[in-house]
């Protein structure tokens, strides 16, 4: 029988109040990050007649805070795991307040640009910074729940009061409302920043870099009094060479190549909702963002249903699911949905569901759960850097896409990367975590 420690004590004994209070308190950023990442969609309206916007420039300015994201992801990634998740992740709610309000204030496309792109790299130090904090302070039967689906309730969360929001906002303001759109995320930002001073740094990362009586209170502060033998130091200092070579190169790959195909193809159903169905559905403003709310709604509770599912019947089960069917959906609305705007709805809520029902969480978990934790925030920032790369072209290529072979033929070819999914998640046993420790899927 293997020694108990603070770590294997931290895996198996029931989550604590604490650890509820801080898991939800580092969430509450991806509240921010999906706020802040889709607000765009629903500025987008209003900016596009103000500025005269081109599609390139439409799809540019739609992916720049993305590209933020991405940047942010490769950099803070790598600073997560040599300066801590702690003061990373305090640090990048400055950014969301500064830039969210600078965005309010620009008066060229070129300043908004580079407004937005800041903004996601404020988005992309905080996705691998609290991925990695709460996988590691999780327990072992909560991990995919407290990692997955939390994290993206929180997202979904944000991203649809970003569209909510634009109604009133619409009606107080007019042409003016999407400068309050983009200024108001600075309100949540100070206040989780205010939240989030009393956290501890994570346990895990302390005992990685030797510091072993600061991992003792930190243990402390989740209910476990920790003795001197159940603390382990393994002191790794890791790097991208680390990562990008055997035996953590295969998976890197295999996991990003996989979040890369999801987060092209499945950014349809969402992230370009509003200039789809404003194309396509050719509806008003008001529609528009009714409509747009309503997806994040659906997509909402379909992180709901994957909360309830990722610990249950595993992460490959759910990928399966997941996958067949939004590509059932997706097929029909590639067949349909130019021609009937019932097909155009229906289809665009069954694919919101079954995606947010599964692959949307899963990419988060595997990108943390399989990587050892001296590299976790580097791990999280290339395979979730890939994913925002994705979506960032996908919004770039969608708007020229309505122009130039249309909606059908488009939404068609995206569902052949879910088919690419699946192949993938067949071959990979690996990516079956859900009964074991971090150390040991690490291992």
């Amino acid at each position: 029988m293997a020694p108990i420690t603070a770590v294997s004590d931290l895996d198996e004994r029931p989550i604590s109040g604490r650890q509820r209070y801080a898991a939800i308190l580092v969430a509450c950023g991806e509240f921010i990050d999906g706020y802040d990442l889709l607000v765009m969609g629903a500025a987008l309206i209003l900016i596009r007649p103000q500025f005269a916007l081109s599609p390139q420039e439409v799809g540019l300015l739609g992916a720049a805070a993305f590209l933020g994201a991405m940047v942010g992801l490769l950099v803070f990634g790598d600073l997560s795991d040599r300066l801590g998740r702690r003061a990373i992740f305090i640090v990048n709610l400055v950014f969301f307040v500064v830039f969210s309000i600078a965005s309010a204030l620009v008066t060229t496309t070129a300043q908004l640009f580079l407004m937005r792109f800041l903004v996601g790299v404020g988005v992309g130090m905080d996705i691998p910074t609290s991925t990695a904090y709460l996988a590691e302070i999780a327990p072992r039967r909560r991990r995919g729940a407290m990692l997955g689906s939390l994290l993206n309730v929180m997202w979904t969360l944000g991203a649809m009061t970003s569209t909510l929001i634009a109604l009133p906002l619409l009606a107080l303001f007019g042409d003016a409302a999407w400068r309050w759109m983009l200024g108001l995320a600075a309100v949540p930002a100070v206040l989780i920043l205010l939240g989030r001073q009393g956290l501890p740094e994570s346990p895990r990362w302390l005992l990685a870099r030797g510091r072993v009586e600061e991992a003792r209170q930190a243990f402390a502060v989740f209910g476990i009094d920790a003795t001197a033998d159940m603390l382990v130091a393994t002191p790794r200092r890791g790097s991208y060479a680390e990562l990008l070579r055997p035996p953590y190169l295969n998976r890197v790959f295999w996991v990003g190549l996989w979040f890369t195909f999801n987060c092209f193809a499945g950014s349809i159903a969402t992230i370009a909702t509003p200039l789809v169905i404003k194309t396509v559905g050719a509806v008003g403003t008001n529609a528009t963002m009714f409509f747009s709310a309503s997806i994040w709604a659906v997509a909402t509770v379909g992180v709901m249903i994957s909360s309830t599912l990722v610990d249950r019947i595993g992460r490959r089960k759910l990928s399966y699911l997941s996958s067949v069917c939004f590509i059932a959906c997706a097929l029909l609305q590639s067949r349909f949905a130019e021609t009937s705007p019932a097909a155009l709805v229906v289809c665009f809520y069954g694919m919101a569901l079954s995606g947010w029902s599964g692959n949307a969480i899963l990419g988060w978990i595997w990108s943390s759960e399989l990587f050892p934790t001296h590299l976790r925030g580097r791990s999280q920032g290339i395979c979730n850097g890939a994913c925002r790369l994705a979506i960032s072209a996908n919004i770039f290529l969608v708007p020229i896409a309505l122009a130039g072979i249309g909606f059908g033929a488009y939404v068609g070819l995206l569902a052949l990367l879910l088919v690419a999914n699946v192949v993938n998640v067949a071959c990979h046993p690996m990516l079956e975590g859900n009964q074991k420790s971090l150390e040991e899927l690490a291992a």
